[in-house]
């Protein structure tokens, strides 16, 4: 260790020493001697060891940086780390001289090592003699950085690099962070802002890699989860989708549960979270189209040939989805669909009609392809492997159904289009596009790809995907309700579920297999009514993917109409026993937030009121931009939602419960006031914004249908009462007019006059002292409640820039470089 002190001395202040101490001196003896201390012994020494090392390992294969470009050169790692025989991380020693920080061409040398074929290590170092780093696999900083010298000297840092570099993946990822916060900290939160412009495709791993009939805006979901939720909470979406509630809740470091009566539902989630090797997809996904260039049929009689003997047997994705063939059975009958019944209204009466011949046998022959090139093995972890791959190679065949059909084709000034999503129904195109079926599947492997890639790199995702969830789930087999048979009254909860086993099919209103009181946070989107019929829309993808929906399936879904015409009354029941259960597995003091997309905006007051009979306290609703308005909405009806409205409610001992106003005639006065209110709070609002407020209030307080009736269009009141901004095109206080409203904060009132003030005087090129605003201000407020000089004075030291003594000017909203009397 005397040695080692002296070295660190000189590194630390001998610059001839420095330059001379190159890299494989950094490598011998400085890592050489850390290695020895951590317990690692060189590879082969001995059988029974824990932790090896592997000197110098040659890289046989590329490493690849792009998806057009390789490494070609062999590559020679310093150190390869061995954990219980498999390869644990990588250690690269540099110069003193050399920069080893996050995103330098080092660190990003030493990553891809990490994640070249031959090695996939979950770890990887680097040391410069002066500074160690250790970085994990898809994280955006190191989990570990510190002087060298500490390592040798401080038991609190080594302890930790020998946890790391001793515990093994699965074991690291049970001790996921969890950051407790106590039922204040959850009931103190007030209602989140809207997310101003939500960025819907923003991200790959749901548009292009999860087609769906809605989807909520990940920024939307996100907002939502990390505004109530702390880091390790339990979030449950009963009415799960397309899996963007339980993804975002993963992404951001939350346990996320996934839940939905639709198979295609849990399929989709499974295989976007399946954790897999993206250059073993690519690679594979390669292999079965040169196989299906060779096979195809040419022609409409190839592919009627090729269809003659063909026929149904059950044939699922892995045994957890249902019964698998046998590769002979597979080998010597082409698996088609079964040729399942459409909905009524469609234009066909059933799924095989919706393809033609060529269509049909290409579709059948890829499907094969997949399942053998994944075929079951004995071997446990080979079979684990390739599920997995199976999953998200039939993603993209899924993907590619959507589009290899006879409703697909192009619509006038609108693009390619499948009718079943644009017309809710199986509608044939008159002029269906033809497209390549091998082209098609090519890209949607490259779109899974992209999706997968923003899991695979995400600091959090799979760390919270694979760490261990205790005490929410219960014990059951299957992820599929068919197969369920278990008594879930008398099941216990597992004492770990992992990663899989938080998605699985399951009745919204009969969730029994989750525990009472155990989950933090419920973000849901529920059907509404006859919007869509879920089950109905996704039979054609259900067959292909052999997932059976029986009529018990049928009978729980939430919906108006669809194909056993369920009526108001029933769609209503379902939807109050869904609620009884959100409340029944929510814990107390946490909180609920329940999407409303509808026309009937009465279906929004009989939820409100079943959910405070059932114990609910109603909060508020936020009206939510979904980032485009309809032509009705320009017309600014009060019949019509604007995006929609998230109702927010909370699990209380003592709920508030919410009562209906009292207003008698004066209702354009409640709405005067109200508008006042919105404008003071938000520095002006546009009409829009107006409306919607409004609907929201009046839908709270009970009198939005005698507003509709008797105030189709409030805009001329509008535009009467207020002063609008052309610029901004948002409405503001009508200059020198004193408010009216008696329920705005002294707080809000001042700031609000203050801002008004100092932007009028910036536009005028003149500077303002501190009796000015006074003089000025204070008269706008009203009922002898006026801010003191006190208030004023923090107001303006927030939003403008003093100078002069008592001179004051607006800060620049936008970032400036301008002096402040370069301002005026």
């Amino acid at each position: 260790m005397k040695n080692l002190k002296e070295i660190f001395e000189k590194l630390k202040n001998d610059e001839k020493f420095r330059s001379a101490f190159k890299e494989d001196s950094v490598r011998e003896e400085l890592l050489k001697p850390l290695l020895d201390k951590l317990g690692f012994i060189d590879k082969g020494l001995d059988k029974n060891a824990t932790l090896e090392i592997l000197r110098s390992q040659t890289l046989q294969k590329p490493t690849i940086t792009g998806s057009n470009s390789k490494i070609k050169e062999l590559l020679t790692p310093d150190y390869t780390l061995y954990l219980n025989g498999e390869i644990h991380c990588v250690l690269d020693a540099k110069a003193p001289n050399q920069n080893i920080e996050k995103g330098s061409k080092n660190e990003a040398q030493v990553f891809y090592y990490a994640i070249n074929d031959a090695l996939r290590a979950p770890f990887y170092a680097l040391c410069n003699g002066l500074e160690f780093k250790l970085f994990q696999v898809g994280h955006k900083k190191a989990i570990l950085e510190c002087d060298l010298e500490v390592l040798f000297d401080e038991d609190y840092h080594f302890d930790t690099l020998k946890y790391y570099l001793s515990t093994e993946l699965k074991a690291l990822s049970s001790t996921l962070i969890i950051n407790q916060q106590n039922d204040e900290w959850y009931l103190s939160k007030k209602l989140p802002d809207p997310v101003s412009f939500p960025q819907k495709q923003a991200k790959a791993r749901y548009f292009g890699c999860v087609a769906y009939f809605t989807r909520q805006s990940w920024d939307v979901v996100k907002n939502n989860i990390n505004h109530f939720t702390a880091r390790g909470d339990v979030v449950l979406d009963p009415f799960g989708g397309s899996g963007v509630s339980a993804i975002e809740a993963l992404m951001n470091g939350r346990q996320g549960i996934h839940t939905d009566l639709n198979p295609l539902s849990i399929f989709m989630t499974k295989a976007l979270c399946a954790k897999i090797s993206l250059s073993d997809l690519s690679y594979l996904s390669e292999e079965i189209l040169k196989e299906f260039e060779l096979l195809r049929p040419k022609n409409e009689k190839e592919a009627k040939k090729l269809l003659k003997d063909a026929s149904y047997y059950p044939n699922a994705i892995n045994e957890d989805f249902g019964e698998m063939a046998s590769i002979e059975k597979q080998e010597k009958v082409l698996w088609i669909p079964k040729d399942e019944l459409l909905a009524k209204g469609s234009d066909v009466n059933s799924v095989l009609k919706l393809f033609s011949p060529l269509q049909l046998a290409e579709l059948a022959l890829l499907r094969k392809l997949i399942f053998k090139h994944t075929s079951k093995t004995r071997d446990k972890q080979i079979w684990k492997k390739r599920k997995n791959l199976r999953l998200a190679l039939l993603l993209a065949f899924y993907n590619t159904l959507s589009l290899i059909n006879l409703t697909y084709h192009n619509v006038p000034n609108g693009g390619p289009a499948s009718a079943i999503t644009r017309y809710y129904r199986y509608r044939l195109a008159p002029k269906p596009d033809f497209l390549n079926a091998a082209e098609i599947f090519k890209n949607k492997i490259k779109r899974v790809i992209k999706g997968k890639s923003e899991l695979e790199y995400s600091p959090e995702f799979y760390e919270a995907y694979l760490a261990p969830l205790s005490g929410v789930i219960k014990d059951f087999k299957s992820s599929f309700l068919e197969k369920r048979k278990e008594d879930l009254d008398r099941t216990n909860s597992l004492l770990e579920h992992f990663n899989g086993d938080k998605i699985f099919q399951a009745d919204a209103t009969k969730l029994k297999e989750i525990q009472n009181q155990s989950v933090d946070f419920i973000y849901t989107d529920p059907p509404y009514g006859a919007k869509i019929p879920y089950l109905d829309l996704s039979v054609m993808w259900n067959a292909w993917l052999d997932l059976d929906v029986d009529l018990s399936t049928r009978e729980k879904e939430c919906i108006e109409k669809g194909s056993l015409d369920k009526g108001r009354e029933e769609y209503k029941s379902l939807m109050v026993a869904s609620l009884k259960e959100m409340y029944r597995v929510l814990k107390y003091n946490r909180w609920l937030a329940f999407v409303f997309q509808h026309q009937d905006l009465q279906l929004w007051q009989i939820l409100v009121e079943e959910a405070q009979k059932i114990g609910f306290e109603y909060v508020g609703s936020v009206r939510q931009s979904n980032g485009q308005t309809s032509f009705k909405k320009r017309q600014y009806s009060f019949t019509v939602l604007s995006g929609q409205l998230i109702m927010y409610f909370k699990k209380v001992k003592d709920p508030k419960h919410l009562t209906k106003a009292e207003l008698g005639d004066d209702i354009l006065g409640f709405v005067l006031n109200h508008i006042e209110a919105l404008i003071v709070k938000n520095d002006g609002a546009n009409l829009e914004e107006i409306y919607g407020s409004i609907n929201i209030k009046a839908l709270e307080l009970g009198f939005l249908h005698t507003l509709a009736k008797e105030y189709m269009d409030l805009t001329p009141f509008i535009n009467e009462n207020f002063d609008y901004d052309e610029t901004s095109k948002k409405y503001h206080i009508k200059k020198g007019q004193k408010l009216r409203g008696h329920d705005i904060p002294i707080e809000q009132r001042a700031r609000y006059f203050i801002l008004s003030y100092l932007r009028s005087a910036k536009r005028q090129h003149k500077s303002v002292s501190f009796d000015d605003i006074c003089l000025e201000c204070i008269p706008m407020m009203q009922n002898g409640v006026t801010p003191s000089k006190d208030m004023i004075r923090d107001i303006l030291e927030k939003i403008a820039i003093k100078y002069d003594n008592d001179k004051w000017v607006l800060g620049d909203e936008n970032a400036t470089l301008f002096k402040p009397e370069e301002l005026i």
